[in-house]
């Protein structure tokens, strides 16, 4: 089917999981290529790339006059947590393995939505805390908190999903006046200066020209997956588009095995049952939640326009009852209808005058002489 003739929807779900496919191979190619890099040298060179992808985009799109728009208070404030995300998701991802780094990050959803209950005063029921719960006991299923296998690094994809929680977060207060190209420019210029920043405290090295391919590479993934992300959150519902994410879990157990030989333990497995089922929950939820209240704002416009006509149907039925020739019963002052409009009507009810016609004659008691009012014929 031809992108044209899909529905915007449609085209949303599509960019969707077209995003989802590029983030999750953006991070097996991040993994190769921190097996022979330091992480800030790739994050570093990864963002040089990206930016100058996302620049040549807005180039194309004729959306680079907005560029400065990537140094505005809030979309700064997200870029700064994002690239936080980012560094502590690639050093948990270098050091764990992939499947276990995508799952325990894929919390993030059940964070965002504890945190906006104190930050943005949302009500969360019963039922969503609940699944919050299960999803955080998931997490921490596949961290694996066995002191005999435990790893500090198991800690850093949670970090790094309450900052991408808080990132999130802002995010809503950015304004839609603003490009999603310009706010993904944002992001990688950070990432490209925190990364700068975190390669000066290690040796550098250079990478081999596979090693330098994979980073072009990533680059390429992370800007484009970026801007679909954006793309499918502008043109499909947030209810539909969101339990998507989700794609990128069974595809890390997939490179997880046949490209770096990993095979989740059933710990593992179940709790990547339970974050997966907990936070596609919370999304319907979520989705029903706004469903409703969708609903019930539409009924009330629609019984406010109701009561609206029924008044106006009050006030104008005197001046449709009114006897012809009969002085229609004009609405009081404060009436919305203009005196105006009521003149017109009353004109219009009212019979035309006819300047021809004689005078009755009457009789003595004040009675006409007859009851029929006969013209002067202008010749007799």
């Amino acid at each position: 089917m031809s992108l044209r003739l899909m529905s915007p929807t449609l085209r949303g779900i599509a960019a969707m999981i077209a995003a989802m496919m590029l983030f999750i191979t953006n991070d097996m190619m991040l993994k190769l290529a921190t097996q022979h890099l330091p992480v800030g040298e790739v994050l570093g060179a990864r963002s040089v790339f990206a930016t100058l992808f996302v620049l040549a985009l807005l180039a194309f799109t004729g959306e680079l006059r907005h560029a400065l728009g990537a140094f505005r208070p809030k979309v700064i404030a997200r870029s700064s947590l994002d690239s936080a995300t980012t560094f502590l998701y690639v050093i948990a991802l270098a050091v764990l393995p992939i499947s276990t780094t995508t799952t325990i990050y894929m919390a993030a959803p059940l964070i965002t939505t504890a945190l906006a209950v104190p930050l943005l005063g949302e009500k969360v029921g019963l039922k969503r805390a609940i699944a919050i719960a299960i999803g955080f006991s998931g997490a921490v299923v596949v961290a694996h908190p066995d002191p005999a296998t435990f790893s500090l690094f198991a800690i850093l994809p949670l970090i790094a999903a309450t900052c991408g929680s808080l990132r999130d977060i802002v995010t809503r207060g950015i304004g839609a006046h603003v490009p999603g190209g310009v706010v993904v420019l944002s992001s990688t210029i950070a990432l490209g200066v925190t990364g700068a920043a975190f390669a000066a405290w290690e040796p550098w090295s250079i990478p081999t020209l596979a090693g330098g391919a994979l980073i072009v590479a990533a680059g390429a993934t992370f800007a484009f997956g970026n801007l679909l992300l954006v793309y499918a959150f502008r043109h499909a519902p947030v209810q539909v588009v969101s339990p998507l994410r989700y794609v990128m879990v069974p595809v890390a157990l997939i490179y997880g095995y046949f490209i770096f030989g990993h095979v989740p333990d059933s710990w593992a497995t179940i709790g990547t049952i339970l974050v997966v089922g907990a936070g596609l929950y919370s999304i319907q939820q979520e989705a029903a939640r706004s469903h409703k209240a969708g609903k019930d704002a539409k009924a009330r416009e629609v019984e406010k326009a109701r009561e609206a006509e029924q008044a106006v149907a009050t006030k104008v039925a005197p001046l449709e009852a009114a006897p012809l020739g009969a002085a229609p019963v004009m609405p009081p002052v404060d009436s919305p209808i203009p005196a105006a409009a009521g003149s017109a009507v009353a004109a219009r009810l009212s019979p035309p005058a006819n300047d021809d016609a004689p005078p009755v004659k009457t009789t003595k008691g004040g009675a006409p002489q007859s009851a029929a009012i006969t013209r002067e014929c202008p010749h007799s």
